[in-house]
């Protein structure tokens, strides 16, 4: 007669060896995933430390090589039309503060600035070193001519007190009328000491 079923009397420990085993397995995972992040991270920082070793190696080298090519360094000691320049930059702050806050409030509701700059060219003496390019954008009524706002910002900016007090010529430089973006204007203003 055969067995339908048997009995297994040690399927309790098999099942106590297996979930040892498994939580060593995974216990094991757990340690090997911790100090390989370690590693990896530590690998990483190793990488980027000398990446900025080289790099600063490349840069001290480059430096050398300009500082004994550079034989004509000025010596600003000796340099007296250039500090008396610097100097009066320096000083000039208080004054060109005055300028702004006065443009902003002479500046009509409908005008935007694009740019406000000082000494475009990049001169370093005479009356062009405190020269002033304003630029932006006059926005007029469509029944009011462009032209005559823009005329009418630039006569407001030479009578005011203090812009001619700074500035002997305050003139429009350039225009240019647009039709794309509604009824405005560009303008370009010059101001010369």
């Amino acid at each position: 007669m055969p067995t339908v079923f048997t009995i297994n009397f040690r399927r309790e420990i098999y099942q106590r060896e297996l979930a040892r085993s498994r939580a060593r397995v995974i216990s094991l995972g757990v340690w090997l995933s911790y100090f390989g992040a370690l590693v990896v991270i530590f690998g990483l920082y190793g990488l980027n430390c000398a990446t900025v070793s080289a790099r600063t190696r490349v840069v001290e080298r480059q430096a050398s090589a300009l500082r004994s090519q550079r034989s004509d360094v000025v010596d600003w000691s000796r340099q007296p039309a250039e500090l008396a320049l610097i100097e009066r930059g320096v000083t000039d702050t208080r004054r060109w503060r005055e300028r702004l806050e006065r443009l902003a409030i002479v500046l009509p509701p409908n005008a935007r600035l694009h740019s406000i700059e000082f000494n475009p060219g990049g001169v370093s003496g005479g009356t062009e070193w405190n020269r002033l390019v304003i630029s932006g954008v006059l926005r007029a009524a469509p029944n009011l001519d462009r032209m005559k706002e823009v005329a009418s910002l630039v006569s407001t900016l030479q009578s005011d007190s203090v812009l001619s007090r700074h500035f002997s010529s305050i003139r429009l430089a350039t225009t240019r009328v647009t039709e794309t973006s509604g009824a405005s204007a560009d303008f370009v203003i010059e101001c010369r000491p």
